[in-house]
């Protein structure tokens, strides 16, 4: 029997569903988007792979039958679950980049949806009515929540709807205890349902690791396909045995290691596999000794005897943001009406998607006849980078101690052409990570 609780949920997907269709607005800007979701999410393949979910989740919840923590009443939870834990599971499967990633997700993430889950199906539910007007408001709170999330100006609308959301689960939380007060539930149906959450989506970590395995698989034998004639049966075996079926060691057999598909055969797939296994073995120990030089240098002072500073830290994304800098004054010069720009800093920065603070510290300065900029930053650790130009495309690098008092220039103020010149020793060095 349905509870007044799902009689709402499905009230209002009614609702959604008929608007959609029959409000000529919503259907004017919704139906092509439906229609062509609708024709991606049918596909042939896509469908074979609903079956085999569902099968996976009738097999799990038969195993929970036989031990004695599933019966007929615990349908609905089944099918909830399924639809709405297991078929996203499989599908972020494909995202993952080890088994331990993807186990860590998997545990957290049915923890939090399988207590969710339980407390939506068996908590006490409102009159009918009011049911509805609090979904409605959880619904419309929840969005804006989620909404204002995506931009640091939405702070304060965000900070409403945490304590709004907030509220609406104090309220449920209230009522349902009042109600329990008044009428003792059935514990044992309670926990039953709760672990039957737990089990269902945690029996099938295999299935979605195999899985997981199989699609990152797929998609690079079909990378080599595309730039290589199609992989005799051997050298796919080699691949597959190279690999070890680790889903992290899939996912790095990237475009850099193509050269798997010149394999001439079974035995000669495996000596590449060795190859690129023996590569991943040595970026990740320059990566390792890499992150223990920023490490610690971190404080350091001075340049060493090769006139790098000691002190490394956001070097890599300073110089990324300075050259895109430069990128993009070349790219604004025309728009500009042939002038060097010094007011979109803080749009072509683009400090948060870069991890940088809100005051990130980046100067673009030009010159009176807007033909000659500069711009720099100071590191965490007090050096000093700065970028250039005197003259459409013309690139300036500088580092030292101190922000540049020049303009650049080849030969002056301590400016180099980086297309004459050697580079100065920070802007030449490889500071970006070794994966």
């Amino acid at each position: 029997m349905l509870t007044s609780r799902e009689i709402a949920s499905l009230i209002l997907i009614g609702i959604a569903v008929v608007a959609v269709f029959t409000v000529p607005k919503f259907r004017a800007h919704m139906a092509p988007s439906i229609r062509a979701v609708m024709t991606v999410a049918f596909v042939p393949r896509l469908v074979l792979l609903y079956v085999v979910v569902v099968i996976m989740s009738v097999t799990s919840t038969a195993v929970a039958w036989l031990i004695g923590l599933w019966d007929a009443s615990l349908l609905k939870d089944a099918v909830i679950i399924t639809a709405t834990v297991v078929f996203p599971m499989t599908f972020r499967s494909l995202s993952f980049k080890s088994g331990g990633e993807l186990t860590h997700k998997l545990v957290r993430d049915t923890l939090a949806l399988a207590a969710l889950l339980t407390v939506y199906l068996d908590a006490a539910p409102l009159p009918l009515g009011w049911e509805i007007v609090y979904q409605l408001a959880a619904i419309f709170f929840i969005t804006v929540q989620a909404f204002a999330s995506t931009k640091p100006e939405f702070a304060p609308a965000k900070k409403v709807s945490d304590v709004l959301v907030f509220l609406l689960g104090a309220f449920l939380l209230t009522w349902t205890t009042a109600s329990l007060i008044q009428t003792a539930p059935d514990w044992s149906e309670f926990f039953q349902s709760l672990f039957f959450g737990f089990w269902l989506p945690l029996s099938l970590l295999p299935f979605f690791y195999l899985f997981g395995c199989f699609a990152v698989t797929e998609k690079t034998l079909a990378r080599f396909r595309a730039f290589r004639k199609p992989l005799s049966p051997e050298v796919t075996t080699a691949v597959m045995i190279g690999s070890r079926l680790r889903l992290s060691l899939l996912t790095r057999l990237t475009g850099r290691y193509n050269a798997v598909a010149e394999a001439t055969g079974f035995r000669d797939g495996l000596i590449k596999m060795g190859q690129f296994r023996a590569d991943l073995d040595r970026r990740d120990a320059e990566e390792a000794e890499r992150l223990r030089q920023l490490s610690d240098g971190a404080g350091a002072t001075g340049v060493d005897d090769d006139g790098l500073h000691r002190d490394r830290r956001e070097f890599e994304v300073t110089k990324k943001r300075l050259d895109w800098i430069w990128t993009c004054q070349n790219g604004q010069y025309d728009r500009q009406g042939g002038r060097y720009w010094d007011h979109l800093t803080d749009l072509v920065v683009d400090a948060e998607k870069h991890g940088l603070p809100a005051d990130h510290g980046f100067i673009v300065e030009t010159s009176e006849d807007g033909q000659t900029w500069r711009s720099w930053r100071r590191t965490p650790g007090g050096a000093v980078l700065a970028v250039g130009g005197r003259a459409p495309r013309s690139m300036f690098y500088f580092q030292d101690d101190e922000p540049p008092d020049t303009w650049p220039s080849e030969g002056v103020g301590g400016w180099r052409d980086a297309a004459r010149e050697e580079w100065p020793p920070d802007w030449n060095r490889n500071d970006g990570t070794r994966l």
